[in-house]
């Protein structure tokens, strides 16, 4: 267990560092230095290249993820990364003709609002392909015990380089053709970064695929699995990321590079729950393989709560401290604060749902997520094209967060019929009282003026300030209220001081 508590550790570090950097720098430091447009358009390429990445990856790193733990004692993990590679290989080439075939169509959503982006069009290509082959990996690093180097490159080395190749386009080092390509490049080294790493470190090997296929007898069952998660990769994909493509066909990059701001706030209420379902989806996996049900309801209600209450906590803060941020940014920025509200509220909704996704997919019930995904897909796309052209980035926000919550309603539907719970409790209801008044006190905290002369300094003076006090309303009446066992035990190590003594046992924790 040391390797995983130490590649877990290091991976928290790391995605937390790289989460920080994005925000600074992409939310707050950017805006001020580049035009809304060349935001946009990194949000464009950023956003096709991961809907179109899902088609020729087949789903193949799925298959390796959960047939792992069968082949590793034999070759056959190192036939099926052969024939993966060539299977890749063959979808980029058929992604590419397809790409090629219908650029004529594609390019004429764009002409109109996001002419720059036109030049660029072809560089999707290669985005899409190292991007394909860099998941592959990633997955063969996770499953080899070794998540760090991976997710060090993705959130920290690609967002640096990307940093360094903005600022030499902001002080005139580089031209935009210069700074364009630059970024596809980022991407190209790092994954031969990864591919060595992965060779040299990893010991990864390929060779023989087709006797992947030969000496196989389950072939078809992992394939029929990989078709499965292939199209929910598909429909997540294009669920998460489809508000990114239509937005700047209609509206122009520029809006695009305003609403990717608050989006990009509004998402950070979920950042704790990555954590929280990596060490929960094996617990629950165990109770479903041992039918232990009533385990699983008791994991489910206590988990929801933490989660709804982490949720809450930081959506109150966001929330309360909108203006604040908004004033931190240039006054065109100022129209995304709606959007703002919107993804929040609909993040924290999803917090609210608890681990449905993951209680689905460790039973024998998994099919009925791709069903769903494909009714979140068709219904984000409705969404999409139905509210942006009425109501702009606010319509996009919308079409994503209203997807959202009827997605979760559906699965809570899913687990209620199949295995008669919910993760609903009293305590929801007093988490929102509890957020409510917390930001409705912190409404009437009027803007003060530290420094005179200087918004900047003063807006977060005011951030701090109130961020301190909503803590404060929050926490207190949330603890004396018993809405979390977990939450009090924990507040109470720390306002004893043994979690900073080193007096503390882990199960304490």
């Amino acid at each position: 267990m040391g390797i995983i508590k130490r590649q877990s550790l290091k991976t928290s570090i790391v995605n937390y560092v790289g989460v920080l950097i994005g925000v600074i720098f992409f939310n707050f430091v950017f805006p001020h230095l580049v035009s809304e447009e060349y935001l946009g358009l990194i949000g464009l390429l950023q956003n096709l290249t991961y809907i179109f990445i899902s088609i020729p990856a087949l789903g193949l790193a799925q298959i390796i993820f959960r047939y792992f733990s069968v082949w590793k004692e034999s070759e056959t993990v190192n036939y099926f990364n052969a024939f993966a590679l060539l299977a890749m290989s063959v979808g980029i080439i058929l992604f590419a003709f397809f790409y090629y075939l219908f650029r004529h169509q594609i390019i004429e959503n764009y002409k109109a609002h996001s002419a720059l982006f036109v030049p660029y069009y072809f560089l999707i290509i290669p985005l899409v392909a190292t991007q394909v082959f860099s998941q592959y990996f990633e997955i063969y690093s996770m499953l080899k015990l070794r998540v760090a180097v991976p997710t060090f490159l993705r959130e920290i080395v690609m967002r640096v380089l990307l940093i360094l190749l903005i600022y030499g386009f902001i002080y005139h080092l580089l031209n935009q053709k210069q700074f364009i390509y630059g970024f596809a490049l980022i991407y190209i080294v790092t994954f031969f970064i990864l591919l060595i790493y992965a060779v040299k470190g990893l010991g990864f090997k390929a060779y023989s695929p087709n006797k992947f296929l030969t000496q196989n007898s389950d072939v078809k069952q992992q394939f029929y699995f990989g078709g499965g998660m292939l199209l929910l990769t598909i429909c997540l994909n294009i669920s998460n990321f489809l508000d990114g493509i239509i937005l700047p066909a209609y509206l122009g990059l520029g809006v695009l590079g305003i609403y990717m701001r608050p989006l990009v706030l509004g998402q950070m209420i979920q950042v704790p729950y990555r954590a929280i379902s990596f060490i929960s989806t094996p617990i629950i996996r165990e109770a479903i393989v041992n039918n232990d049900m009533q385990k699983v309801n008791q994991l489910n209600k206590a988990i929801s709560i933490n989660l709804f209450l982490i949720g809450c906590f930081l959506y109150t803060l966001l929330v309360s401290n909108a203006s604040g941020i908004f004033a931190l940014l240039p006054p065109s920025y100022a129209i995304g604060e709606n959007v703002l509200y919107i993804i929040a509220t609909g993040r924290l909704v999803d917090m609210a749902f608890g681990l449905n996704t993951e209680i689905i997919n460790s039973s024998k019930h998994f099919k009925y997520i791709i069903y769903l995904s494909v009714i979140m897909m068709l219904m984000t796309i409705v969404l999409n094209v139905l509210l942006i052209p009425r109501m702009g980035m606010n319509g996009a926000a919308l079409a994503v967060s209203i997807s959202l919550m009827v997605f979760n309603v559906l699965k809570s539907i899913v687990i209620y019929n199949k295995f008669h719970f919910h993760c609903f409790s009293k305590h929801y209801i007093t988490l929102l009282c509890i957020s409510a008044c917390t930001m409705g006190i912190l409404f009437f905290i009027p803007h003060l003026s530290y420094v005179e002369h200087h918004m900047f300094l003063n807006s977060c003076l005011n951030i701090v300030g109130k961020s301190i006090l909503g803590a404060i309303l929050f926490v207190v009446p949330v603890y004396y209220c018993k809405v979390s066992t977990d939450f009090n035990d924990f507040f109470q190590l720390i306002i004893s001081g043994k979690i900073f003594k080193g007096g503390h046992k882990m199960e304490e924790l």
